[in-house]
C-alpha cells in the first residue's frame, strides 16, 4: 500500500512552518520564531494572518509570544491511521491501494475523482486537515476548522451490478456504528445522508459516482465528522451542530476514528456490493429519526406536508402524502422535519 503523508501544494510557504513551531501548544515569541526560520518579524505576522484564514486560532500575549488557543495540535498522521486500521492485529493487510493525507486541499472527493481513480488499482483513501472547497449535498459547502474534525474520502471500485441508490444510507449505518463503539451515544440517521444527536448534525456523507470505460463504477464516499470542534461562526455553519468532544466531554483521536472507519467501510462495502442496501436496512430503521414524524417534502419547488414511514429495500424514503403512499429518491426531494 502506498502511504503518502503529503505536505500541501506550496508547503514551503512560511505559515506551515510557523504552524509547526506552534503545534506543541507552548508560547513562542515572534522574534524566536523569526530567528529559527530565518525571516523577519513582519513575515511571521503575515504567516499568522494566513493561519487565521484557515481558522487556526492563535492567541497573542503582548511581550511574551504566540500560542495556539486550542493547546497542542494533534495532526492527522498516516501511520497512526494505518495502525488504527489494523486494530489488534500486529500486521496490516489492507485492501487499500493508497492512503493520502493533506494539510490543505480544496476537496478530498474532488482530489480522488480528478487525480486518483483513473490510475488506481484498488480502493484509495484521502484525508485532509482542512478543505477550502469542501462540498455537501446539493452543492452546499461543508465547513470545518483546521485540524478540528475528520474530513476524508474513500474511492471504491464497484464491478457488480448492485443498485447504488442506497449507498449513502448504508455508509451512514457504518459511521454510526463506529462512533458508537467509541462511546458516542444517541446517534440517529436523517434520510438520506446526515447523522444527528438530539436534532443537531454530527456528521454528513457525500457520494460521487464516475463510470470508467472498462465497466467499473467508482464510488467516491466523502465523510465529514464533527470530532473536536468547539466553536464555529454562524456565517460558516447555518444549522445546529454537535461534536463528539461536546458529547463525551473530552477530545477524541481523529487518527483512531479515521482508521477504524476505513477498516469498517472496507468490510461493509463488500457486504453492500453483494447484498445492496437490503443488508443494512434493518439497522437503518432502528436509527431512523424521521420515521413516524411529520415532514415537509420539497419537490419541484413545492412544499407538501407528509408523514415519513421508513425506507424501502433500495433506500428510498416512504411517505404518506395527502392520502397517497410515495417512495422518494434523494435526487428528487429535500426533506425538512415539520416545525
Amino acid at each position: 500500500m502506498i502511504i503518502a503523508d503529503n505536505p500541501p501544494p506550496g508547503s514551503d510557504l512560511l505559515h506551515w512552518k510557523v504552524l509547526g513551531q506552534l503545534a506543541d501548544g507552548q508560547l513562542h515569541s515572534g522574534q524566536a520564531m523569526a530567528d529559527q526560520l530565518g525571516v523577519t518579524r513582519a513575515a511571521i505576522w503575515k504567516a499568522l494572518k494566513k493561519l487565521e484564514q484557515i481558522e487556526v486560532q492563535v492567541e497573542h500575549q503582548r511581550g511574551v509570544g504566540y500560542q495556539l488557543a486550542s493547546g497542542a495540535l494533534q495532526l492527522l498522521d498516516a501511520q497512526e491511521i494505518q495502525s488504527a486500521m489494523a486494530g489488534n492485529s500486529s500486521a496490516v493487510n489492507s485492501p487499500l491501494s493508497a492512503l493520502y493525507l493533506f494539510r490543505d486541499i480544496p476537496s478530498t472527493n474532488q482530489y480522488l475523482l480528478d487525480e486518483q481513480i483513473a490510475q488506481a488499482t484498488g480502493p484509495v483513501a484521502c484525508f485532509a486537515e482542512y478543505q477550502s472547497a469542501g462540498r455537501g449535498r446539493r452543492g452546499r459547502g461543508w465547513h470545518s476548522p483546521f485540524a478540528a474534525n475528520l474530513c476524508f474520502s474513500l474511492a471504491w471500485p464497484v464491478r457488480s451490478a448492485v443498485d447504488l441508490s442506497g449507498l449513502s444510507l448504508a455508509v451512514g449505518v457504518t459511521v454510526a456504528n463506529v462512533l458508537s463503539t467509541l462511546g458516542v451515544s444517541g446517534i440517529g440517521l436523517k434520510w438520506p445522508n446526515d447523522l444527528q444527536v438530539g436534532g443537531r448534525k454530527l456528521a454528513g456523507i457525500l457520494i460521487d459516482l464516475r463510470g470508467e470505460a472498462n465497466g467499473v463504477i467508482w464510488t467516491v464516499i466523502g465523510i465529514g465528522v464533527n470530532v473536536n470542534m468547539v466553536s464555529a461562526s454562524k456565517e460558516a455553519i447555518d444549522q445546529p451542530w454537535v461534536s463528539c468532544q461536546e458529547l463525551l466531554g473530552k477530545p477524541l483521536s481523529r487518527n483512531l476514528i479515521g482508521g477504524r472507519m476505513i477498516r469498517q467501510l472496507l468490510t461493509d462495502l463488500e457486504v453492500f456490493e453483494s447484498q445492496g442496501f437490503g443488508g443494512f436496512r434493518d439497522r437503518w430503521q432502528v436509527l431512523d429519526v424521521l420515521a413516524g414524524k411529520s415532514v415537509q417534502v420539497e419537490r419541484a419547488g413545492e412544499k407538501v406536508p407528509a408523514l415519513a414511514t421508513g425506507v424501502d429495500e433500495t433506500g428510498a424514503l416512504i411517505v404518506e402524502c395527502q392520502g397517497t403512499r410515495l417512495t422518494l429518491n434523494s435526487g428528487e426531494v429535500s426533506i425538512r422535519a415539520a416545525d
